[in-house]
């Protein structure tokens, strides 16, 4: 992921403006967390499988997602289950003291489900937005430049982490060091110093660029600044009606 979470494309969630695919995320985790029905948490989950596949977003991208975050639900699933003894009045099976009823089942479902819609919710966005659409989207709400780099930056830490620690181990590899404990110390060791000078050019690199130019009555201006396009718009009042319908059945109790 070259120390990004976005991966390139060209599909229409690439092509979404990024303050509408926030929007969208935020009310699926809202909705998401708020209204704990299995049905309504199922097709939100198959949903945003389906948007990554109409995107043509990278199979390894939606795949490493998964690879984290599945065994995640699982494991807060089977703690939940075993904190849930003889919960509920159905008992399907019984193994000891352990006993495992139809509710806490339903409920470890439930929770799992949340987990993953809200991951997923999020990854819309990450995984579709470039550093440069989210700089440009941010400068549109008026936050100034040097913050909007920043919060690009920590929001790509853990892949850059992740290529920080390739790298060291890469180097490593060369020397014919031998993997003990010591060796993967000292590897995080390098990947964090590795991140230190990353983080140093990155400054050299914008203040060549004058990032900091833009205070008192200068301001900076973007070459090509975001702007919402008849299809954001369209997808925007798509999504805060399907919201709407989905509060809606949340009070009348559905």
């Amino acid at each position: 992921m070259n120390g990004r979470f976005c991966t390139p494309g060209d599909g229409w969630l690439h092509r979404l403006d990024t303050r509408v695919k926030v929007l969208v995320s935020l009310m699926l985790v809202v909705l998401c967390a708020w209204w704990g029905n299995w049905i309504f948490l199922s097709v939100v989950l198959v949903l945003e499988q389906v948007m990554f596949v109409a995107d043509r977003t990278p199979a390894r991208s939606v795949g490493a997602a998964w690879a984290v975050f599945a065994p995640i639900a699982a494991v807060v699933a089977l703690v939940m289950a075993l904190c849930l003894n003889d919960y509920g009045d159905v008992t399907l099976w019984r193994i000891g003291w352990w006993g495992v009823s139809a509710q806490s089942l339903a409920l470890c479902g439930v929770v799992a489900l949340k987990i993953l819609d809200i991951v997923f919710a999020l990854m819309l966005t990450v995984l579709t937005t470039s550093r440069r659409d989210w700089i440009r989207a941010l400068g549109a709400l008026r936050v100034p430049y040097p913050a909007a780099s920043r919060f690009v930056d920590r929001l790509n830490w853990l892949p850059r982490w992740r290529q920080a620690v390739r790298e060291a181990r890469r180097r490593q590899d060369v020397r014919g060091v031998r993997p003990t404990l010591l060796s993967h110390l000292r590897r995080w060791s390098i990947a964090h110093d590795l991140m230190g000078r990353y983080d140093d050019h990155v400054v050299v690199a914008e203040r060549l660029r004058g990032v900091y130019l833009d205070r008192g009555s200068a301001r900076r201006t973007l070459m090509r600044p975001a702007h919402m396009r008849a299809a954001d718009w369209i997808v925007a009042a798509a999504a805060v009606a399907v919201a709407a319908a989905a509060v809606t059945m949340i009070m009348l109790g559905w």
